[in-house]
């Protein structure tokens, strides 16, 4: 007598859906899943934005309005991992994943009491973001330990090559059941070629204002751009909004900068004439992929995460605004000439990113250990 197929169960948690890459990314997951028929539980505080019969929310208890508190953050830490352990016995979970080292630490226990495969997907190196953020040394510590705990003996995946190097450098003696790379998608190219440019030249910077990002360095840029021939606009919020916009002011160019707040991207890339993308260091950073699938041209700082999908051209030194500002006028004296050949540039990596973004990501996260 023939077996039945053993139903595939799938376990993950986040604490809230929040604008941004990663939560489109995990939705995006999560949905594929449950289109081709299996089933999924996540735990949150707040419910995702899945309507689905095979879609089970389990609600961390808590308020909603107090989830970015420290008290939050460390009972999330004591009762998440017990929490998702009881989740996964009771519904008899086959497989797990998470996108971060945070969570995939919460399903640590649950991976090595059922033996299931725990796949994670890292997005960007929490403990790098710490340091540049500057927190205390007693977190990045704490943050060093989880991070141990929970690729040990996972699938483990990142967006760049240089970010697994580098969380596998920091663990010697910790090792994961396998490492790869899986790069953020561009789902699909647009033709941009016969564009009208903005009078001035519209630049734009892109995502959260934190320090890492280093608009700082944008900012100083525009005291010596002409105000007739272009002019930027941040769009995102973040914790340095209030001291970039001081910065400005203090700067004399108010008139030149523009914040927008978090825009939809289907209303930032029609309009865009140049991405700007100084950051200090990334993940996979989406504003660069919004632009590249949008055929709006990059001009991006070369840190190693930039480096593997831009090519040279595109790439700029971050050491100051010297290099910024001699590039950004360049490219005023001759608009076309120069944007064009950016565009030809970027043009072949736009094209390499291309590629069935959800079936990767099904096959690592069904994969059997």
């Amino acid at each position: 007598m023939p077996t039945s197929k053993k139903p595939t169960r799938i376990l993950t948690s986040y604490y809230r859906p929040k604008p941004g890459g990663l939560c489109k990314r995990l939705f995006r997951t999560i949905n594929s899943l449950l289109i081709e028929g299996h089933e999924i539980h996540y735990l949150s505080v707040v419910k995702f934005p899945i309507d689905h019969k095979n879609c089970y929310f389990h609600r961390f208890p808590w308020p909603e309005s107090k989830t970015e508190t420290s008290t939050f953050w460390i009972c999330f830490h004591l009762a998440a991992p017990l929490i998702l352990l009881c989740i996964g016995i009771k519904y008899k979970i086959t497989h797990s994943f998470a996108f971060s080292t945070n969570y995939a630490f919460f399903l640590q226990p649950l991976r090595r009491i059922r033996s299931i495969p725990l796949s994670l997907f890292l997005r960007g190196d929490a403990i790098e973001n710490h340091i540049i953020k500057g927190k205390h040394a007693c977190l990045l510590r704490l943050e060093k330990v989880i991070e141990g705990i929970a690729i040990q003996g996972v699938n483990l995946y990142g967006v760049s090559e240089a970010l697994i190097n580098v969380v596998l450098q920091r663990h010697n003696r910790v090792k994961p059941y396998k490492s790869g790379v899986i790069r953020n998608d561009i789902v699909e190219l647009a033709n941009r070629s016969k564009r009208i440019l903005n009078k001035p030249l519209k630049l734009v910077c892109v995502g959260i204002l934190e320090k890492r990002k280093n608009q700082m360095l944008l900012i100083e840029c525009m005291q010596s751009i002409c105000a007739k021939e272009a002019v930027l606009y941040f769009y995102g919020v973040g914790p340095k909004e209030s001291e970039l916009k001081e910065l400005a002011k203090k700067l004399g160019v108010r008139d030149k900068v523009c914040f927008k707040g978090w825009v939809e991207s289907s209303i930032i890339w029609p309009n865009a004439d140049l991405l700007l993308q100084p950051s200090m260091h990334e993940g996979a950073p989406n504003s660069v992929l919004e632009a590249l699938a949008s055929g709006v041209p990059i001009l991006a700082s070369n840190i190693p995460e930039h480096k593997e999908i831009l090519p040279s051209y595109n790439l700029i030194n971050i050491d100051g605004p010297k290099y910024w500002v001699e590039t950004i006028n360049e490219i005023l004296f001759d608009v076309d000439t120069r944007l064009t050949k950016l565009l030809e540039s970027q043009a072949p990596y736009a094209e390499k990113l291309c590629f069935d973004w959800e079936k990767e990501m099904r096959k690592r996260i069904l994969a059997e250990v």
